[in-house]
């Protein structure tokens, strides 16, 4: 009878096992954000003012060109969790399609632009940056790259692009993302009037 017993207990566990994934499964299982190409124009050095207003200089009373964009959201892991403290590293060209920072001879180019930026998320995961709607130049569409960090760990690196514009369906890396582009597209809105920007956008990124 102990024998029986015993094995019945072994079939149970054996079936158990049988039916458990091999993986466990994320509480809420979040779509990643795509990964993209940090591309040729990461900074190779760094301004002075790395905030997350790419529209002022500190020390300068100017303003960047172009039609001012607040852009938030929450930066979370697969589960949901929200990742705190993370910095979010933005760059992208300002409004006559120039990159700052590369390193290479480049032309005078806004000099009220910041070029490139740090957001912090809070406790809750989200981020908040203000900078310029992303204008194209040749071969691209309107993007703004950025790179998610924790700690000293790169996380991500991708694009952000905007809903509706015309040069998305010409760009070989948003076309080459298929159903996925929707992940980094922004949707853009007028900002609240109060705001001090023309236009407000969200995008949640997920690593």
């Amino acid at each position: 009878m102990k024998t029986d017993a015993n094995r019945r207990r072994a079939l149970v566990l054996i079936g158990a096992s049988l039916v458990l994934p091999a993986t466990p499964v994320l509480a809420a299982d979040h779509r990643p954000t795509p990964r993209m190409t940090e591309g040729p124009f990461y900074p190779t050095s760094f301004p002075k003012d790395v905030d997350a207003d790419l529209t002022r200089i500190a020390g300068k009373p100017g303003v960047a060109a172009g039609t001012i964009l607040d852009a938030s959201g929450r930066i979370m892991d697969r589960t949901g969790k929200p990742l705190a403290n993370a910095k979010l590293e933005l760059w992208q060209c300002d409004n006559q399609g120039h990159y700052h920072h590369v390193g290479d001879a480049q032309p005078a180019g806004d000099e009220h632009f910041q070029g490139f930026g740090v957001a912090t998320t809070d406790a809750e995961g989200r981020y908040r940056f203000r900078t310029i709607k992303p204008v194209p130049y040749p071969g691209r569409t309107p993007h703004i790259h950025f790179l998610v960090r924790e700690g000293n760990r790169s996380r991500l690196v991708s694009q952000m692009f905007i809903e509706g514009e015309p040069g998305n369906a010409r760009d070989f890396l948003y076309t080459r993302l298929g159903g996925d582009a929707r992940l980094v597209t922004l949707k853009l809105a007028d900002a609240p009037a109060s705001s001090g920007a023309k236009l407000a956008g969200s995008l949640d990124i997920v690593v």
